[in-house]
């Protein structure tokens, strides 16, 4: 069968990543890496809301109405998980489909499809396995891109690239935007010059500035308060950049739920409240929490990505061997990569569902260098089909060695977390099926559980129905949403006094009309939230914790009025 032949290209580009895809989750499984895919998931679906919820500020901008008319037309289907599943697909056939057309030039088919194979392995299957809307929206914006340079004067694939790169900024506005910055370097080398880049690169700027543009036209008062907040939110509890110096007990409340993640009383946790109680101090987040942070970062990248910085150290000597031209480019680019990466984990926030994306647009970035076609055919043959024909017999031989090597042990590695994954399911499962038959029918209350939402599976439905759930942890308590259910429940819109009408509810009936499920912290400060509203409840646990799980130490509470003698 020829090299490129339509058939053998459809085989490697299509079939072989789906192969790869169904085996991935049929052998190891996906687990969501955060609670935020299913908090998502159960604001669209109405789990945690009066009903599904269509708009979400800053998510999903117009799937949300999608999804909530799916899951309120069937809601046992997975539809959130389906969504992102079928975006990360995309991805993974649009990042194949740029590989196949980089490594057919050089190497016969069997050869493309092993390092296809070895690939995925080493680099892509993780975000099969550990699952996030983050990882699906920035590899899907820097795959389309990709795809849509590598094809340039083409209509089709100028649409198809800036389609994948509307739909991940629909997704979140700053991944359609870092999956554009981080495909550029690939992007120009690929096209082979600035100016058959140019259309990808700028239509696809020109595209994100209109949307954000008539994002920022439609956006109402709510929606801004909303992203405000959460700006605040990211500056305290994502960035580590802001300290707290409360001023009064009101301010030492407030800045206490922000730290546990309760946002949900406005009257407390607000704007006013975070320019008042936080401040930032340079020296200390610059001399001791930004090398922490580095520190700690660099330790888990060297353990969980040195398939990758082995790749790169590979191009890096490639290029320093062969001194191509462009040169100055490459390690310019090898600069701007480095100190991203610097900045996000330092003075930012890098999670592996950030890094691992930037990772392999950096080394797909260099192997789209390394591997430029060259001047003519005649050039391959002289070659004899080695992209790298400067490495002599004894350095490929001692470089397979090492790749057999790296995949045996990164192979181990994700064994290993297939296993935590999945024992750390199986509690998850546990606990939320021990919160679905406990509370049957009553208004379950939840503060410090978010944690059970992680590692959970895409492709399953999760509830803990029926009957309504406030959930007042997690940055879905801040949400719109949340206000109008604590409405329904209780006549008012208050948290605080939402929650005191609601303690006034029977906890020991059979059914109980009102479960409380709280960690010992989000008690302690419930407690004294509404001992400041002058209603002083005792709050005691009851039982071993949710699915023995000691680590989140969620228990059923209950609660009554202190006793006055």
């Amino acid at each position: 069968m020829p090299n490129s032949s339509r058939f053998a290209i459809f085989l490697r580009v299509l079939l072989l990543p789906v192969g790869l895809i169904a085996a991935t989750v049929a052998g190891l499984g996906s687990y969501f890496e955060a609670n935020d895919d299913l908090a998502l998931a159960w604001l669209f679906s109405g789990v945690t809301a009066t009903g599904p919820v269509a708009s979400v500020p800053l998510y999903f901008h117009g799937y949300g109405h999608a999804l909530a008319a799916a899951y309120a037309a069937l809601p046992a289907v997975p539809w959130f998980g389906l969504l992102l599943g079928l975006g990360l697909s995309a991805a993974t056939v649009l990042v194949f489909a740029v590989l196949d057309k980089l490594l057919r030039r050089w190497w016969p088919g069997p050869v493309v499809v092993m390092l296809l194979v070895v690939f995925f392995g080493l680099a892509w299957l993780e975000h099969w396995l550990w699952f996030s809307y983050v990882r699906v929206g920035l590899l899907l914006a820097g795959a389309g891109v990709l795809y849509a340079a590598q094809r340039p004067g083409r209509r089709g694939p100028l649409l198809l690239g800036l389609a994948a790169l509307l739909a991940a900024w629909l997704m979140r506005p700053s991944l359609g935007v870092m999956g554009l910055a981080a495909a550029a370097p690939g992007a120009l080398w690929l096209a082979g010059s600035w100016r058959r880049a140019l259309p990808t690169l700028a239509g696809g700027a020109l595209l994100l500035a209109m949307a954000t543009a008539l994002a920022a036209f439609l956006q109402t008062p709510e929606q801004a308060h909303t992203q405000a907040r959460d700006r605040y939110f990211a500056q305290i509890l994502d960035f580590d950049q802001l300290r707290p110096q409360p001023r009064t007990p009101a301010d030492s409340l407030g800045t206490e739920a922000v730290n546990l993640w309760m946002m949900g009383d406005s009257t407390l946790v607000n704007e006013a409240l975070c320019r008042r109680a936080y401040v930032f101090n340079a020296r200390d987040f610059y001399g001791r929490e930004v090398p922490a942070k580095l520190r700690l970062r660099a330790a888990l990248l060297l353990r969980d990505y040195f398939p990758l910085l082995l790749g790169l150290a590979a191009t890096a000597l490639a290029t320093a061997r062969r001194r191509p031209r462009g040169e100055v480019l490459f390690w310019l680019v090898q600069a701007a990569f480095g100190g991203g990466l610097i900045f996000l984990a330092g003075v930012l926030k890098l999670p592996p569902r950030l890094e691992l994306p930037l990772l392999i647009f950096w080394l797909l970035a260099n192997a789209a260098f390394v591997l430029r076609p060259p001047e003519s055919d005649r050039d391959i043959a002289a070659a004899g089909r080695s992209a790298l024909p400067i490495f002599s017999a004894k350095w490929k031989r001692a470089g397979a060695v090492l790749v057999l090597a790296v995949l045996l042990l990164y192979g181990a590695k994700t064994w290993h977390r297939h296993q935590v994954l999945s024992a750390e399911r199986r509690r998850h499962e546990i606990a939320l099926s021990e919160l679905r038959h406990q509370g049957a029918g009553a208004v379950r209350i939840l503060a410090g559980t978010n944690d059970f939402l992680k590692s959970l599976s895409p492709f399953r439905p999760y509830s803990v129905g029926p009957g309504p759930v406030l959930q007042l942890s997690g940055w879905p308590s801040h949400d719109a949403s949340q206000a109008r259910l604590r409405r329904a429940l209780s006549g008012t819109a208050d948290q605080t006094e939402c929650l005191r009408r609601l303690a006034r509810l029977p906890g020991y009936s059979a059914p109980p009309r009102v479960l409380w499920v709280l960690t010992p912290e989000t008690a302690r400060w419930l407690s004294r939230r509404l001992a400041l509203r002058g209603e002083r409840m005792l709050l005691y646990p009851e039982g071993p914790p949710l699915a023995h799980d000691t680590a989140i130490s969620a228990r059923v509470y209950h609660l009554q009025q202190w006793p006055e003698h």
